[in-house]
């Protein structure tokens, strides 16, 4: 009895999570249990001799109460401000900086952890965060809330006054809830986190044990549904151990240096108890979580307060957001490469037999690991140490652990430094002389990137706004945000709807398309997006020629033939001795009418039309051009059967690349004459089916 009055409302907790239970079997049982409970704690609240006790009983009979109530009359209305009116508009202005200044993937890591914009992540990066163990970081719960709680915590105790780090970390909750849109499931995770950093702040057991126990009684009590929720449970158990285990195993890994020992030991206090519950309801256990959140985890805080600097900055001025915009980049890309290559190694996930019972299996498992474990790896770590003798010259002492934190403070700090101020050195550097062209891997489109002294040229956009952003984000350096140039061949969902998505990210000069461009929605969205970009918008057609910087652009089509029924630019790039031939999406009889001057199709590289497509032109267009190689972009597998063997016949000798092969392709000519020609040239992996529908792959 000495152990519940130091934590008087554990039994109401108790009791909630009980009638939970049974309401979840069988609601009519669970409203029994509920009004045993209430009359039973009541009767022990009479016959209490002490007012302590009286106090203990009456809070566990009013939840009681409460429960059967709820669970009789329906839980009381819930809110959700997720689509506030003020706060939508708020987001959308602290999103935008972000949107403008980091490049993808990292932009949407960075707006995931500052705004709960998940759906910004790509799938593929959604998949390495869940198998490196790491996705609680992106999502809006109790393990990463608490997170941010924790570090004030941490940071503020011991240097204000216990009331003022209460009030700060509970502050930078109930701001980040709100401003993340205060769901039922983010209102949860917020209690949570408020409970983690008022225990952490005042650092007494019995205020934390009641501040949990009156959490959960209150969030189970008025809703027995949340006993069956996964975000509920994983905020729960996270804030538990963070509270309760953290101390106990910092102790335990006494041997190590302090700073690695704090981490280690938050990491694995918030990530041990969650493993039960991921791993009965998902299937699924992360062998490489403990070690990836080691390492993950501390960039974290310093990731979210970098990205919300530059939103604020941002809303105000985007030069002044740059130098925290180039930070949070550098950290997410960090980020990016942990999760990365721990989703990559070996066996880095295990698929685990799921349910309630295995759960229960898996608690018993991490329960012995955590009794056992710390003291074992404390001794073999000892044992280990105990073999080693260290030298040193007389006079010479080891540093102590003390100074190698403060030392480790230190030289994370200067690797930030170094980071921006190498950021900072490749924004004044000189660009390179020459021109690079990449085909960027988009899937069934085209989108072809070019890169002169300095200046970006960017033709047709592919049929998925987040796949070419990606592309971009990987082939241009992150403080790069501006495109000379757009080119739009003709208004098709393949060619465009990527480019509708630059127009929303990147700053654009100037946006050029054919003259007739053939009316339809895609038309009209493009329309639409350059009118509130407030870009420059130019119809062009045959005999015109764009300077862009000592570059000419010459429009070779269309030229007004009222026989082709969907105008596409045909233009030609020439810079000095490199030149390259751009079809899009010309028809035959545009075709036709280009081989009357065949001359004007001479060029170093050539994209055939319409992605490789069937021609009866498809050789005298060869023969006119000359190319010395050809670029097709291509999806993998396509329905349309691109390219086909007439156009890979025509091409005959001519080296040809294709991005549903070689991914994306980089050609790239220096100072001198030579072309050298580079395949998966930014590593990404092959891109997904996109809006445009794929046949399945071949057996």
């Amino acid at each position: 009895m000495t152990a519940v009055l130091r934590a008087p409302l554990l039994p109401a907790a108790a009791g909630a999570v009980g009638i939970a239970l049974a309401v979840q079997i069988a609601p009519l049982a669970g409203i029994a249990l509920a009004v045993l409970l209430a009359g039973v704690f009541a009767i022990l609240a009479v016959a209490s001799a002490d007012r302590a006790r009286r106090l203990c009983w009456c809070a566990a009979a009013l939840v009681a109460g409460v429960s059967a109530g709820a669970t009789l009359f329906g839980p009381l209305p819930g809110f959700d401000l997720r689509h506030a009116g003020p706060l939508d508009g708020l987001r959308e202005a602290l999103a935008e900086p972000l949107r403008r200044l980091l490049p993808e993937p990292e932009g949407g890591i960075v707006r995931g952890i500052v705004l709960g914009e998940r759906a910004a992540v790509d799938a593929d990066l959604a998949s390495a965060f869940a198998r490196s163990g790491t996705s609680h970081l992106l999502a809006i719960s109790g393990f990463n809330m608490t997170l941010v709680a924790t570090a004030v915590a941490l940071v503020a105790r011991g240097r204000v006054r216990p009331a003022i780090t209460a009030s700060l970390t509970v502050s930078c909750v109930l701001a980040y809830s709100v401003l993340v849109g205060l769901a039922p499931s983010v209102a949860r995770a917020a209690v949570m986190a408020v409970v983690a950093s008022l225990g952490l702040a005042f650092g007494r057991r019995p205020a934390t044990d009641n501040a949990l126990a009156l959490a959960v009684a209150t969030m189970v009590g008025i809703d027995a549904s949340a006993i069956g929720d996964v975000g509920f449970l994983l905020s729960a158990t996270a804030t538990g151990g963070l509270l309760y285990l953290g101390d106990p195993i910092s102790r335990r890994l006494a041997f190590l240096p302090g700073a690695i020992r704090e981490g280690l030991a938050t990491t694995l206090a918030a990530t041990l108890p969650t493993i039960p519950i991921i791993a009965a309801v998902f299937g699924r256990v992360s062998l490489v979580s403990p070690l990836a959140n080691l390492v993950a985890v501390p960039l974290f805080p310093p990731l979210m307060l970098a990205g919300a600097a530059t939103s604020a900055l941002g809303m105000f001025s985007l030069d002044l957001a740059q130098l925290p915009g180039l930070l949070a980049y550098a950290l997410a890309f960090l980020l990016r490469v942990v999760v990365e290559t721990s989703a990559g190694l070996p066996l880095a996930s295990l698929a685990v037999p799921d349910g309630p019972l295995a759960g229960l299996v898996y608690g018993a498992l991490v329960a012995v690991a955590l009794f056992f474990g710390p003291a074992g790896v404390s001794r073999l770590a000892r044992a280990i140490g105990g073999q080693i003798r260290w030298r040193s010259a007389h006079g010479i002492r080891l540093p102590s652990r003390y100074h190698l934190a403060r030392r480790a403070l230190w030289a994370s700090a200067a690797l930030v430094l170094v980071l921006v101020a190498g950021s900072l050195a490749a924004v004044l550097w000189p660009t390179p002389s020459g021109v690079r062209v990449r085909a960027l891997d988009v899937g069934q489109g085209d989108a072809f990137l070019v890169e002169f002294d300095g200046r970006t040229l960017l033709v047709d956009g592919g049929p998925d706004p987040a796949r070419l952003l990606a592309e971009l984000g990987a082939s241009l350096p992150p403080w790069n945000r501006r495109i000379d140039v757009i080119a739009l061949t003709h208004a098709h969902a393949d060619h465009a709807d990527g480019l509708i998505g630059v127009l929303e990210r990147y700053e654009v000069g100037v946006a050029i398309e054919p003259v007739g461009l053939n009316p339809g929605a895609v038309a009209t969205a493009w329309g639409d997006r350059i009118a509130r970009a407030h870009v420059t918008r130019r119809a062009v057609a045959a005999g015109m020629r764009i300077h862009v910087g000592d570059a000419t652009l010459a429009v070779l089509a269309p030229n007004g033939d009222p026989r082709v029924d969907v105008p596409s630019l045909v233009l030609r790039l020439e810079r000095g001795s490199f030149s390259m031939l751009f079809m899009g999406d010309a028809t035959e009889q545009a075709q036709a009418d280009l081989l009357l001057s065949p001359g004007s199709l001479a060029a170093r590289v050539y994209v055939p039309p319409h992605h490789g497509a069937a021609s009866a032109y498809a050789v005298p267009l060869v023969d006119a051009v000359r190319p010395s190689a050809a670029v097709i972009s291509v999806g993998a597998q396509n329905r349309y059967g691109h390219p086909t063997p007439e156009t890979l016949a025509a091409l005959g000798r001519v080296p040809t690349y294709r991005t549903d092969r070689d991914g994306t392709v980089e050609l790239d000519q220096g100072g001198s004459a030579q072309l050298v020609v580079r395949t998966h040239a930014n590593g990404l992996p092959p891109p997904r089916g996109g809006s445009l529908p794929h046949a399945p792959p071949a057996r």
